[in-house]
């Protein structure tokens, strides 16, 4: 590529900004946010308890336990706490969880809604759809399967919980870094009304209602909607329009029915649709070229041709003529040629002159049946999901028409999950089997200009992906436990790339020996061939005819449909002790794995469908969690050792980026994380994380990728503290001080380390106020994020607000 650039859903400088929530009205009893904490399924609230800390839920094994007795690194956070902390998405959880890396907008993808998701260093950052993400979301049980469409909006949640590490033995679809689960609030017994509005900076304005409605004796019905709308805070010079903007509207409707004590059903359907810009995208390096091709030789011996589009342009395309002869480099002095003059060097600006659009359309249904035969309880989870987005992006970044992309996805996912848990042997035996079935269809067909020619892009897929799963826990005696568990994987991924074609060749003409195109030539001479036919000088025959395989001999890659297959065990074991009441100390080991897959960038053409293989991770973990001085202090340490092999990751080859089976790595690391209650009128969260990830060979196909490289999107240190002060209270009400800091040592945003995408290390404060009446029906909050206006490229625009809830 002649271009380097760099994309986020928020700006590198983030400004505080102001926001006004101007209504927020609530009907319901004081005791319905009680009941309703209490009847979510997979807790992660605190329940209240008498002086100390507050009790965590989790259900990360499948069954409400303790958090401080549940042998597995997690984060929680309850519905309460995300609103605290001003969680407006999942990404911005990362922020509270140390060793955890959540970027809104996937690499290059160009879309508000994708996302890419790093923890303990595994991860995925690639958002094409022929490729998984490395790290799972699960919202109230159903797995997201796509990077496109994981940036989940926070309304009305119930809890969220982070479990790192590689996460199968007890999931319907397996996760190689970890998981991120989501739990929406269910329909409750009491009626409920909440409005919100909410306006500020860049003319912000955002509006949620929820409701609550209990129908009969056995059936409650609960809904939200919200609508979150902003300008872009990056403006473009060219046209004096905006990019990075949010104008998204999400909605959910749940009916529960609980015709006896024994059984519950949910029937639950959400929405979410977006009409935004394209993600904002600045320029950091363009660099012109006074030839159209370089041929270089990899070490693996592989040749390939690298064309430059700025050479397309100013040789062929609209700078023709006026740019320079072949051999020369651009005049920068004259606006008609792509040059390094349209570098800003101002993330506030861009002088991206192409389509400037990111459409989403998101619809889901899920139906969760359960019943309880005592002791035993069995569940039903069928889900079905289907979205739609049309992503418009200006790669270039110039004014001029060089480097264009269209997304063009279009697909839906099916599942259906039986999970079985229950008790045995007076609870001492406790157990959880699944048996789990994905099914997922669809395509992405992408028109792409690139300087040189127009071609498509993407394909279409088809997978299945089957799966059975078992974990027991035995109390072998009152004080030690152990929890061995097994997974069975059978996937199968296919892809059509039958749409890739060659549709213009700017060169056609130019050059003598191939009057279609050199590109075109190019296509007949590799694509479906045996072998290369190309000249002594990397150039293609000029009497190459095309394959069987390359009808019109214009085709990217051989127009048949590939798969690639997985059949794996990936077991799981732990064992853990309780040394007091307070204290208790665990190890474990898991193994985790991502299928393969293929690289649907492909230009000018290759022989076969480039594929990866699967990656695999081996995890050991020893751990203690504590609480101290009386419940003040709960302080929670993790010990990790992972052995990464077949890492799948993403370099450039050609024009496009592809994903290759890097080689063998080791990630060892730590956590810390707690909290502690000093006194009865504060409260502290904190949390620190370390990693240490290197190669320990690569594999020659990953070139650049060496030994010495650092894994992409993995900071060495991150840590994070939030407190919350009650300075005031009294029969009129009480007043509540809120801080947090985040802090991220430097990264890479790429896997062969560009020096034009390091990531310096960042710290970022927030703060808000909050007073609440004596009634405990009406709060009002102010805050702000980002205090010091931290430059860092990973977030949304920095805002300060007033929030104002009423309850009746």
């Amino acid at each position: 590529m002649s271009m380097m650039y760099n994309t986020g859903s928020g700006k590198q400088w983030l400004l505080t900004g102001s926001s006004l929530v101007l209504a927020c009205l609530a009907f319901a009893p004081t005791n319905a946010f009680a009941q309703d904490a209490k009847q979510a399924s997979a807790a992660a609230q605190e329940n209240e308890d008498t002086g100390g800390l507050d009790t965590i839920v989790v259900t990360a094994r499948k069954r409400e336990e303790n958090a401080q007795e549940t042998p597995i690194a997690v984060t929680a956070m309850s519905g309460a706490m995300i609103e605290d902390r001003q969680i407006a998405n999942v990404a911005q959880v990362a922020s509270f969880a140390p060793n955890v890396n959540i970027q809104p907008v996937g690499n290059i993808s160009g879309s508000s809604a994708s996302l890419t998701a790093f923890i303990r260093g595994v991860g995925q950052t690639d958002f094409n759809i022929t490729v998984d993400p490395g790290v799972g979301i699960y919202v109230d049980g159903v797995y997201v399967a796509r990077s496109v469409g994981g940036l989940l909006d926070m309304a009305d949640i119930s809890n969220v919980q982070i479990l790192r590490g590689p996460q199968g033995t007890l999931f319907g679809k397996n996760t190689i870094g970890g998981a991120i689960i989501v739990n929406t609030n269910e329909p409750g017994n009491d009626f409920e009304l909440k409005l919100e509005a909410a306006t500020g900076r860049f003319n912000r304005a955002d509006i949620k209602g929820i409701v609550n409605i209990p129908i009969s004796d056995t059936l409650a019905m609960r809904a939200v909607a919200s609508y979150e709308t902003r300008d872009g805070y990056q403006r473009r010079l060219f046209d004096g329009g905006r990019q990075g903007n949010k104008d998204s509207f999400s909605g959910r409707v749940a009916f529960k029915w609980e015709p006896t004590d024994n059984f519950k059903a949910i029937l639950a359907a959400d929405v979410n649709i977006r009409r935004e810009e394209q993600a904002a995208i600045y320029l950091i390096e363009n660099r012109d070229s006074p030839d159209l091709l370089q041929i270089v030789n990899l070490p693996d011996g592989r040749q390939v041709a690298f064309p430059s589009s700025n050479f397309g342009y100013n040789k062929l395309g609209g700078g023709a003529g006026q740019c320079g002869a072949p051999g020369e480099l651009a005049p920068v002095s004259n606006p008609n040629c792509v040059s390094s003059r349209w570098v800003t060097g101002d993330i506030d600006t861009t002088w991206a002159g192409g389509p400037n659009r990111s459409d989403f359309d998101l619809w889901g249904t899920n139906l969760t049946l359960e019943y309880d035969f005592g002791g035993v309880t069995l569940k039903s989870i069928s889900a079905y999901r289907d979205q739609k987005s049309v992503i418009e992006y200006d790669f270039d970044v110039t004014p001029h028409e060089v480097l264009q992309l269209t997304n063009n996805i279009d697909l839906w996912q099916a599942s259906q999950e039986l999970q079985l848990n229950g008790n045995l042997f007076d609870d001492r035996l406790k157990f959880a089997l699944g048996a789990y079935y994905l099914k997922e269809k669809g395509q992405d067909i992408e028109p792409l200009r690139f300087g040189f020619a127009n071609f498509l892009s993407g394909g279409k897929i088809n997978n299945d992906s089957y799966a059975a799963y078992m974990q027991f826990t035995y109390k072998v005696t009152d004080k030690l436990s152990i929890t061995p568990g097994i997974r069975y994987t059978n996937e199968t991924k296919r892809f059509d790339p039958s749409a890739q074609v060659i549709y213009r060749d700017f060169t056609a003409g130019l050059l003598p020996p191939y009057p279609d195109g050199v590109f075109i030539q190019y296509s007949r001479c590799l694509v479906g061939q045996p072998a290369p036919q190309l000249l002594p000088n990397g150039f293609p025959d000029p009497a190459c005819v095309p394959s069987a395989t390359n009808p019109g001999g214009n085709h990217n890659l051989p127009a048949v449909e590939v798969s690639a297959k997985a059949k794996e065990w990936t077991p799981a074991v732990s064992v853990n002790y309780q040394f007091t009441d307070d204290i208790m100390g665990y190890a474990s080991y898991s193994k985790g794995f991502k299928n393969g897959g293929f690289s649907q960038r492909i230009f000018p053409g290759e022989l076969v469908t480039p594929a990866f293989t699967p990656e695999f991770v081996e995890s050991y973990e020893v751990g203690l969690k504590t609480e101290l001085f009386d419940r003040r202090l709960r302080m929670n340490i993790a010990l990790f050792q992972s052995d990464y092999s077949d890492i799948q990751i993403v370099v450039n080859e050609g024009i496009a980026p592809k994903v290759r089976n890097g080689g063998v790595g080791r990630i060892k690391g730590f956590e810390i994380e707690g909290q502690a209650a000093p006194t009865d009128w504060l409260r502290i969260d904190y949390g620190v994380g370390y990693l240490d990830a290197y190669y320990r060979s690569v594999d020659p196909s990953a070139f650049p990728v060496n030994v010495n490289s650092k894994f992409a999107f993995v900071p060495e240190w991150t840590a994070t503290i939030a407190a919350n002060a009650t300075v005031y209270e009294s029969d009129k009400g009480k007043f509540v001080l809120r801080g947090d800091w985040y802090h991220q040592s430097v990264t890479f945003k790429d896997a062969i380390n560009s020096p034009q995408l390091y990531q310096p290390a960042y710290s970022v404060f927030g703060a808000s106020a909050s007073f609440t009446d004596a009634s405990d029906h009406f709060t009002v909050t102010a805050g702000v994020t980002n205090l010091t206006r931290t430059i860092h490229d990973d977030a949304a625009p920095g805002s300060s607000g007033l929030d104002l809830s009423v309850a009746q």
